[in-house]
């Protein structure tokens, strides 16, 4: 039996976007509900690079002073090509997903997160004032006055804004964790090796612990591969024959279950989202339902969380203004803002990763050439 419900802001996706979307409301007074469709939060991935963006975000939404107590501070990044151990520097930081996850949800209002609701279809009127209705998977239809969609790369809601599917690269990545029983040698260094088209990188978490994560060619075996994390093991330790000795002694000490491979590395072409318009009615995007970029530049997840406080400012602004009964035209105008302010940073993040992971995808034959290109991570 089909029961309805009002809502005023619904996100669908309880990824980091959509938390981090749902308390940026709630720092504005905006109550806000988050339907995920899984039966628990789940943090896909060891660790997360937080760039300088990110950690002012962070600040935003109230929560970095409590996150940079787990995080190390990352004093110096090195980008080294292994075979003449030229080095260039860097800067960047990490902080686990799981820290983050659980923060982001301590900070909601009881009853924010609903878990195992899956949305099967919304309907959208964007030329009139009616609400957009979502139906879930147990027969409940929601009628909110605002629809964001943090439902990650192959997000429902992406297509009905309007947004073309996404394209991946030829290019696959590997990310882990490494325990050390006594200090690692690492220091507070971001470290970032290059061989023959494969990069490895590694930032310490704390004094014990190093996440890692490397980017090679792609090849037939690895979606096979992926869903074995001792097979993800042997192919990593494979690909990184002629690394420094301690880096292979990293990879072989790593946590088994701490291992995984993203087999297709999915980006947002950004003339796509030069083309699309953001949102549809009171429908929009946020995150990696929006901008999907490969990690090449490790600005996804900052990216994201950028999202999230402006989103919420533009709601915040219009939506306490009320312009009509439903407070329809309201939400239009401040999507409109939203659109307005976040479309050429996002454009120009997924701009220059889309071409910095094209250079990444040709690797093997610049270096038939004895070419090599620096890359951001």
């Amino acid at each position: 039996m089909e029961k309805s419900e009002e809502e005023k802001i619904v996100i669908v996706g309880g990824g980091i976007c959509g938390l981090a979307t749902a308390l940026a409301l709630h720092r504005k007074g905006l109550e806000s509900i988050v339907l995920e469709k899984s039966e628990k939060l789940r943090a896909t991935g060891a660790c997360i690079i937080m760039q300088p963006n990110g950690w002012r975000a962070l600040h935003q939404l109230g929560i970095a002073s409590k996150l940079r107590q787990t995080a190390l501070p990352i004093q110096s990044g090195h980008y080294i090509t292994v075979k003449d151990g030229k080095h260039t520097d860097l800067l960047v930081g990490c902080l686990r997903r799981s820290d983050l996850m659980k923060t982001l949800a301590e900070e909601l209002p009881p009853n924010t997160v609903r878990l195992g609701c899956k949305v099967v279809s919304i309907k959208v009127d964007a030329n009139t004032s009616a609400y957009s209705i979502l139906h879930l998977h147990d027969g409940t239809m929601l009628m909110p006055r605002v629809i964001i969609g943090c439902d990650g790369v192959n997000s429902v809601v992406a297509s009905i804004v309007g947004l073309n599917s996404s394209r991946h690269f030829s290019t696959c990545a590997i990310r882990g964790v490494t325990h050390y029983q006594t200090l690692h040698p690492f220091g507070t260094a971001f470290y970032l090796f290059d061989k023959d088209g494969v990069r490895l990188g590694l930032l310490p978490i704390n004094h014990n612990d190093v996440y890692w994560f490397l980017t090679r060619k792609l090849t037939s075996t690895d979606s096979m591969v992926s869903k074995d994390q001792k097979l993800i093991k042997e192919s990593t330790v494979e690909a990184i024959k002629g690394f420094p000795n301690h880096i292979t002694e990293m990879i072989n000490n790593s946590d088994v279950d701490s291992l995984h491979l993203t087999d297709q590395m999915r980006y947002r072409a950004p003339w796509d989202l030069l083309r699309t318009k953001f949102c549809k009615g009171t429908v929009t995007l946020a995150g990696d339902a929006l901008h999907a970029m490969a990690p090449f530049l490790a600005q996804g997840g900052s990216a994201s969380l950028e999202d999230a406080v402006v989103l919420a400012r533009c709601l915040s602004q219009n939506m306490g203004i009320a312009l009509d009964p439903t407070g329809m035209k309201a939400a239009r105008a401040a999507l409109d803002q939203y659109a307005k302010e976040r479309k050429m940073r996002v454009f120009w993040l997924s701009l220059e990763t889309f071409v910095v992971g094209t250079m990444h995808d040709t690797s093997a034959l610049l270096l038939e050439n004895h070419t090599w290109y620096p890359q951001h991570v």
